[in-house]
């Protein structure tokens, strides 16, 4: 692990905190995890580079009961997540952060963008789309409900990785969807395609 002090790009401040640390990942190489933290402003920011090269690449898992929660998931920042029957879509942005968690640790962080939606929203419409994307969420995670996860990611350094590893899909991704791939906000929802995969 290396550890290095710079300048907090939020604050200016001398003192942020680098940490690299370059791990393993088993079927996939070796990874540099990337941590930047700033005592005196509280800014946080993760990343994973891969240090070998990968190609852009499209990986697809169905989720068909409580047990595929479980399902490991590293999303880099510059990865696009999708899960189409609950109207999810996680798009990279300036401060998107990568993460390692799996499938239900993706729902959480959905669930809480959407309760903050809800509560924050002056419209009532889509309030209560909110609830509704709330209700297929919570259902998703007690196992009730088969989704897709889809991650596309340009440089091939994010993976689903299922103990059967023939559950994913994996394929490269045409110059078409490469195009589609746009910079975003940390996490969008398009609330009126929830529930269409019903």
């Amino acid at each position: 692990m290396r550890e290095k002090e710079l300048t907090c790009p939020v604050c200016g401040r001398e003192g942020l905190e680098l940490k690299e640390v370059p791990y393993d990942v088993p079927g996939f190489g070796k990874m540099l995890f990337i941590v930047m933290n700033c005592p005196a402003c509280g800014f946080k920011h993760r990343d994973i580079l891969s240090l070998e090269f990968h190609e852009p690449t499209r990986y697809e898992f169905r989720v068909e009961g409580p047990e595929d929660l479980k399902v490991r998931v590293i999303r880099s920042s510059s990865a696009t997540i999708r899960i189409p029957e609950l109207g999810i879509l996680v798009e990279p942005g300036p401060m998107a952060e990568a993460f390692i968690s799996n499938v239900e640790g993706i729902l959480e962080r959905a669930e809480r963008v959407v309760s903050m939606m809800a509560r924050f929203s002056d419209d009532p419409e889509e309030r209560a789309r909110a609830s509704e994307v709330l209700a297929r969420i919570w259902e998703a995670r007690e196992g009730r409900v088969k989704f897709t996860v889809i991650i596309d990611d340009p440089f091939g350094n994010s993976l689903i990785a299922p103990p059967d590893k023939s559950r994913v899909k994996v394929r490269r991704l045409t110059e078409e969807e490469l195009r589609e791939l746009k910079p975003g906000p940390f996490m969008i929802l398009d609330l009126r395609e929830a529930g269409r995969g019903r």
